[in-house]
């Protein structure tokens, strides 16, 4: 059964306008109360002579009616901004078979108006109601002044506060929680539903949403306050959200948290990031001994092997281990492998540039049916090799089989950690907490080469970023290995 995810969050660009219109409401109410202050003269002992008579039948007759309308008006404009915020192309899907899905595709459209206007109806509904709880409030002053010492100013501020009491936990749960709840769950049957009343508000409050919403983005975007950037990066951040919810609630296992991470993390991979580099690519000459190749075959395990030309950087096609053994087999027993023709037993290379995003690499690999691909360089070089393989460990991680004896790249070690030079700096960076300041070199190795400037030997250190790079070990060409710790205060004041 298939995990679901709870739906906690709702979309940046959502929550950006909802800041706009709050802040142009605060900014509207607060002018008005400046200005009514500016006209009024100032308090005096009048207020606390001052009788306040309720009107006949009551000071509770009708605006608790008021309150309660005001607070159902105010739920259902929160489900439809909720719902309205969550709706995506899947629900178009899932009201397809009911007929549903055009009027659910016109809300879908008007998204950004519709959104606006019942943001600006939730707020006026907020307004309405305490301002109707004055009229109550006003009315139990009296009472309250024979009742206690209160006069004046104290008693309409705690009249005020009994009556609001009340509106503000009445409105929170039913007018607040309770909707935003509902909505988040049934996102596209509380569009639905919802759908008349919207659209009737949405020309109602055309005019003053479209000013709030303008005035607030004007202000919001003189301080800086963008929205974000498309759609699509939209949803990503969103899914990563509720993937952190769901594993933090238990909903999901952390390595089922780590697999979804992998598939965001996986389309901004390219083929040079995950290749093996031409220095470690076990390849083997067209017009060499083919028992060259066969013992190639042995040593390292792998079903193929690149051959080339002349040299390694010009890869020619793909030799298969099980098709070199047919070939042995037929070619019969005195000397086998002088009848092999290497180059009849070829198959066609798929090159590749090295920046080939890998999701199009899987794509193209798959449909070429080739579980290997050469990676060129801007010259035309062979970069490396990629296999399908390296790009599945992208997703799932590494894929031992009976063949795999490497060591892990990095090994923690008494406060320090052990690193091979084919580690990738983005996860040294993971492993130490802090990311290395690098983006022109993938691997540890090319990046501790590149701070030295040249090929450093054995014993010789380096800092940068707050670390101490220790080679251990070099075969005077590259850096094999390395040991990576912390650095004294003194180490880095002086490299700086």
């Amino acid at each position: 059964m298939p995990t679901r995810l709870p739906v906690r969050h709702h979309a940046p660009l959502a929550r950006q306008r909802r800041l706009e219109s709050r802040v142009a409401l605060a900014l509207g109410a607060a002018t008005t109360m400046l200005w009514l202050l500016g006209r009024s003269s100032p308090p005096s002992d009048a207020l606390a002579q001052t009788s306040f008579e309720l009107p006949s039948g009551g000071g509770f007759g009708w605006p608790v009616p008021a309150i309660l309308l005001a607070i159902v008006l105010n739920a259902g404009f929160l489900a439809a901004e909720t719902a309205l915020d969550l709706l995506r192309p899947v629900h178009l899907k899932l009201v397809k078979e009911n007929g549903s899905a055009r009027h659910l595709q016109e809300l879908m459209d008007e998204r950004a108006r519709l959104v606006a206007a019942c943001t600006f109806g939730s707020q006026l509904c907020r307004i309405a109601m305490y301002m109707l709880g004055l009229v109550p409030a006003l009315g139990i002053v009296p009472w309250l002044a024979e009742q206690t010492s209160l006069t004046g100013y104290s008693a309409v501020l705690v009249a005020t506060s009994i009556v609001w009491l009340p509106i503000f936990l009445l409105n929170l749960i039913l007018g607040e929680l309770a909707p935003k709840s509902f909505a988040s769950h049934h996102p596209h049957r509380v569009a639905l539903f919802l759908r008349r009343f919207v659209l009737v508000f949405a020309v109602l409050f055309s005019a003053p949403a479209a000013l709030v919403a303008g005035v607030a983005g004007l202000l919001t975007a003189r301080f800086g306050a963008h929205a974000a950037n498309g759609a699509a990066g939209q949803a990503e951040e969103e899914i990563k959200t509720l993937v952190e919810s769901a594993e933090e609630s238990g909903e999901i296992e952390a390595d089922e948290k780590e697999l979804l991470h992998s598939v965001f993390e996986f389309t901004d991979r390219i083929a040079r990031e995950v290749m093996t580099p031409r220095v470690d690519m076990d390849a083997a000459p067209v017009g060499g001994d083919p028992a060259y190749l066969i013992g190639l075959i042995e040593r390292t395990g792998h079903s193929r092997i690149p051959v080339y030309e002349e040299t390694d950087d010009q890869i020619i096609g793909i030799v298969h281990a099980k098709d070199l053994l047919l070939a042995s087999v037929q070619a019969g027993a005195s000397r086998p492998t002088a009848k092999i023709d290497l180059r009849a037993l070829m198959h066609p290379a798929l090159f590749v540039p090295e920046n080939k995003n890998l999701h199009e690499l899987l794509a193209e690999m798959r449909a070429a049916r080739s579980q290997m691909a050469v990676i060129q360089d801007e010259f035309g070089g062979t970069a490396g090799i990629v296999t399908i393989e390296d790009i599945v460990e992208e997703l799932v991680g590494e894929i031992q089989d009976e063949y795999d004896v490497e060591e892990p790249e990095i090994i923690e070690d008494a406060g320090a950690f052990v690193v091979g030079g084919k580690a990738r700096m983005d996860d040294l960076g993971e492993a130490l907490g802090s990311p290395l300041a690098s983006e022109e070199f993938d691997t540890v190795g090319g990046y501790v080469f590149g701070l030295f400037g040249r090929q450093p030997k054995e014993g010789e250190c380096v800092v940068a970023d707050g670390y101490r790079f220790a080679v251990t070990a070099t075969d005077g060409r590259r850096i094999l290995r390395m040991r990576v710790e912390k650095a004294p205060e003194s180490e880095i004041e002086a490299a700086e």
